[in-house]
């Protein structure tokens, strides 16, 4: 089904030249598992990395989620996933245990991480443990629905979960209503209160603007979301959270509320972006709030630990649809559950798609990383083993200055309110572009069992 109303995830965001880049990526289908691991462990250089769980079980399917996920049908499938899941831990961890490898960022998300008991939580810290050296926060991924019970709060603290990002989405009946969420602000406010409550060291909350006018269903003026907007930014900061992370909706094709669209009874503002952008920078400058991304306002300069290791890497991704990046190769799980159940019980990785990532790639997307971080530094390129940043770095970065999008002072970059404004929306139509696109392409693979040699995303 095609469509002519402007939603996110059918077009590009309009942005500055500067920041717009053609996006052509290329997978090969992984038909040797043997070649892959070693492909693996021979790229993983740093000794500091990351790991990324993804549980896709969901109590229903929400009408505008672009991730892979499905409806959990009893606690027997979700065990059972779990346990599968942990033995791709264990293929990784004996795979990687030589390199004695620290992890320093851990974040589970979704679908609905919080669908998980405390106890089999407990089984993969303890995994964890076991293969890599743990030197961060365990943080996931919570429906405020699961945190209204206290007890599962304080159980999940108890196992070694100490950050939580609750998807508040909004404290209006109404946004919530047009986003087809089940849970209602006084839920909101409940998992906010239990997760201070039980000691979590830190507590993110996602807030969703740009949400979709439906015909019939809820229909708001721009102020009105606007104001909305607004108010759950203040709420959120009033009720005492350390972070407030703030994105669109996106409605890509393989989402069932893109039909709606197509009916034409759904409709975005998508030429407004910037004024919802510069609300949210109001309210972090208006409460001396630190900037920690583009889409995150922080009240100390730390930011809740979520896959930020993905572009520059290395980052080992667990679980069905999971990416992971080693610094030079990427690559992707399977998009079913069933098959990578089946995989993992043949003890086989359940990889299904990679691609080589050269030196140059992995600059570049260290640079856009730290753009999205708001300042960048010459500092900042030892991350990658380099002592300086590249001439071609800071001529670019020049370039930025002279267009209004970047400030320097001393060594180090900072984005104007032109840059922020600018680097979001060049954010979202990566994430639009890349990730969202290569889920909704797999998705559709992975219904009918084709698996084309090679996936081309352009």
């Amino acid at each position: 089904m095609s469509t002519n109303t402007p939603v996110l995830g059918s077009g590009k965001l309009r942005t500055h030249s500067l920041l717009r880049g053609k996006v052509k990526v290329e997978f090969s289908r992984v038909d040797d598992k043997l070649e892959h691991l070693n492909n693996v462990k021979n790229t993983v250089e740093n000794r500091d990395v990351a790991i990324y769980v993804h549980i896709p079980y969901c109590r229903s399917v929400c009408m505008f989620c672009p991730y892979f996920r499905d409806v959990l049908r009893s606690e027997q499938e979700l065990e059972k996933y779990f346990k599968a899941l942990l033995r791709e831990l264990e293929i990784y961890g004996k795979l990687l245990e030589e390199k004695n490898l620290n992890v320093v960022e851990v974040h589970v998300g979704g679908g609905t991480p919080s669908l998980v008991s405390s106890k089999l939580y407990k089984e993969f810290v303890d995994a964890l443990t076991r293969f890599f050296s743990v030197k961060c926060k365990i943080g996931i991924e919570v429906n405020p629905e699961d945190f209204k019970d206290y007890r599962y709060v304080e159980e999940l603290y108890s196992v070694g979960v100490d950050e939580v990002s609750i998807g508040v989405q909004s404290f209006d009946r109404r946004i919530l209503k047009s986003l087809s969420r089940k849970h209602t602000p006084e839920d909101n406010v409940k998992a906010i209160e239990n997760s201070i409550k039980a000691g979590f060291k830190w507590i993110n909350v996602d807030i969703m603007f740009l949400t979709p006018s439906i015909k019939g269903c809820v229909e708001l003026t721009l102020d009105e979301k606007l104001k909305a907007f607004r108010e759950d930014l203040e709420k959120s900061y009033k009720l005492g959270v350390h972070q407030v992370t703030f994105y669109p909706t996106v409605i890509p094709k393989h989402t069932p509320g893109y039909k709606l669209a197509g009916y034409g009874r759904l409709s975005q503002e998508l030429n407004y972006i910037d004024a919802f952008i510069d609300e949210a920078v109001k309210f972090t400058q208006n409460n001396s709030l630190h900037l920690i991304r583009v889409y995150s306002a922080s009240r100390k300069r730390y930011e809740y630990t979520t896959v930020n290791l993905e572009l520059v890497g290395p980052l080992i991704g667990l679980g069905a649809s999971a990416w992971s990046n080693t610094g030079t190769y990427q690559y992707i799980n399977t998009h079913s559950i069933q098959e990578y159940v089946g995989s993992i019980e043949k003890s086989t990785p359940p990889v299904i798609y990679s691609r080589s990532l050269k030196h140059t790639s992995r600059l570049w997307r260290l640079f856009f990383d730290q753009l999205s971080a708001v300042e960048i530094s010459e500092e900042s390129f030892k991350l990658i083993g380099l002592k300086k940043m590249p001439f071609k770095v800071k001529l670019l970065l020049k370039v930025l200055e002279l267009s209004g999008i970047v400030t320097k002072s001393g060594r180090t970059y900072r984005l104007t309110r032109l840059g922020i404004r600018e680097v979001y929306k060049s954010v979202m139509n990566y994430v639009i572009e890349v990730p969202v696109k290569t889920t909704g392409i797999f998705i559709e693979m992975s219904k009918f069992n084709n698996y084309p040699e090679t996936i081309k995303i352009e």
